[in-house]
């Protein structure tokens, strides 16, 4: 399989990849299967990490490189043997002659890598308003929990190295779609999708699609949504609302859209700005006991004051006694 053939979809979480990637399957020349994660593992094999893997990741990391290239060319050859492996597993799960659409969000960590691996591969990367992938995150991962998510290093991650990664992408002349924009005309935006691709749609209609095969039961996408639907609809766009429901969660909403602001994500794609006006304009909230800001949710309670402490744990207590 030559890597022209290959299609990474890179997205944040809970940004609509998993009906993307029904879309694009309504093409008979792409093949697919639910999230591989395939390359994250692979890459990782050579690339510095602090992945906890019962063992110190970021030490072995150093030595393998350090084993490599012990040998001429020792890191270069390897990663030639990882860019075949990855190839021969793409090859086993296509059709002849097809393309083989690898859609899992979290390859976000590895663009460089995989551009490097595979410089002949399409990227396309899909985005969303940063407000609704904050409470899609909070309400369908963790069920309304600011607590465990905000506290989560991985969602962290989520949060702000993924709009800074695919940004950085996107500033790059990447392929990109917005969600909405993908909602609003479906047949449009695949119609450049493909264009980019370079496959012809013929006459096919694109706005719909049928789950089928090993989609069905896989946990690899959205439940939600996806099952529920045979095309896009629109009553996402805006179900943020519904989410944000106290003033509490408003606060923690607001202040992560200030903070992703300053790390520059998206900037020429959507405008921060514009967002906190929307959510400021948000009314429908419940009031909350205490506001802690998000810094006291995402710092580690080591790094935390004692008064900082005692104030969260006490918020914590009211918060869970009350459901605020």
């Amino acid at each position: 399989m030559n890597d022209s053939k290959l299609i990474f979809l890179i997205s944040q979480p809970r940004s609509g990849s998993s009906l993307l990637q029904q879309l694009l399957l309504r093409s008979d020349r792409i093949s697919s299967t639910p999230e591989s994660w395939q390359m994250l593992q692979l890459v990782h094999t050579y690339k510095l990490s602090n992945n906890d893997g019962g063992y110190n990741a970021k030490q072995a990391s150093i030595n393998f490189n350090r084993y490599l290239n012990e040998a001429d060319d020792g890191l270069k050859l390897f990663k030639e043997y990882i860019r075949k492996l990855g190839l021969s597993l793409y090859q086993d799960r296509t059709h002849q002659g097809n393309y083989f659409l690898d859609k899992t969000p979290r390859y976000y960590h590895i663009i460089e890598e995989l551009n490097d691996l595979f410089p002949a591969a399409k990227f396309i990367f899909l985005v969303r308003n940063p407000l609704s992938v904050f409470a899609s995150i909070l309400d369908y991962n963790f069920k309304g929990d600011y607590k465990s998510f905000l506290s989560s290093e991985d969602r962290q991650n989520d949060l702000f190295l993924a709009p800074k990664k695919i940004g950085e992408a996107i500033h790059n002349n990447h392929t990109f779609v917005r969600y909405e924009d993908l909602i609003s005309d479906p047949q449009k935006e695949l119609k450049r999708l493909f264009d980019y691709l370079e496959i012809d749609m013929g006459d096919k209609d694109f706005s719909s699609y049928t789950i089928e095969g090993k989609f069905k039961d896989s946990n690899a996408i959205d439940s939600k949504s996806l099952k529920e639907h045979q095309s896009p609809v629109t009553n996402y766009l805006d179900s943020w609302k519904e989410v944000i429901d106290t003033v509490q969660k408003k606060r923690l909403a607001r202040e992560y859209l200030q903070k992703l602001h300053k790390v520059d994500a998206y900037t020429n794609v959507y405008n921060i700005d514009d967002i906190i006006r929307t959510l400021d304009a948000h009314t429908h909230v419940k009031k909350s006991y205490f506001n802690l800001s998000f810094d006291y949710f995402t710092i580690p309670e080591k790094e935390l004051s004692i008064p900082q402490l005692l104030k969260k744990r006490m918020y914590l207590k009211l918060g869970h006694k009350n459901r605020i």
